[in-house]
């Protein structure tokens, strides 16, 4: 199957028991934004079927192991790799998708009408950057710490 090749690419994240959840968490992403970026074409696939192949629930061990292994309750482990894995496709497909000429620019916003939005765009100058990805993979590994730190 092409979806279980190209995730073969992803590059296998340091073990937890050297490295800290968030690193594992952390390198498992950016290899996965590299295959995303390699393969836009193919990248639709990984996102909407089932990913159950030994491959990929190789990639989802590496993950729930550190964190298990750094102590995070079942709850936050179960969760965070949902979570994560919600973040990485849609915001992967949103800097993939597009076809050939690849995603649309950040669109000018008209600050009479949308105020908010204009305010905001030149901060999504970085559109589709490692900058950008890592700010929001920042928000993600905040919540799972934040969760970890208060589970209920």
């Amino acid at each position: 199957m092409i979806s279980e090749a190209v995730l073969a690419e992803v590059v296998a994240a340091p073990d937890g028991a050297s490295h800290g959840w968030a690193e594992v968490v952390r390198r498992t992403a950016h290899s996965y934004r590299d295959v995303a970026y390699r393969h836009p074409q193919v990248f639709p696939l990984l996102v909407t079927r089932a990913q159950n192949s030994t491959v990929a629930i190789a990639a989802l061990e590496r993950v729930v192991s550190a964190m298990r292994a750094a102590g995070l309750p079942d709850r936050v482990a179960a969760d965070a790799p949902m979570v994560l894995f919600g973040f990485l496709n849609g915001h992967l497909l949103a800097r993939t998708g597009g076809g050939p000429e690849g995603p649309a620019p950040v669109p000018e916003f008209d600050s009479g009408t949308y105020p908010g939005m204009a305010a905001l765009a030149p901060r999504w100058a970085d559109f589709g950057s490692v900058a950008e990805f890592d700010r929001m993979l920042d928000i993600v590994l905040d919540g799972i710490r934040s969760r970890a730190a208060h589970p209920g």
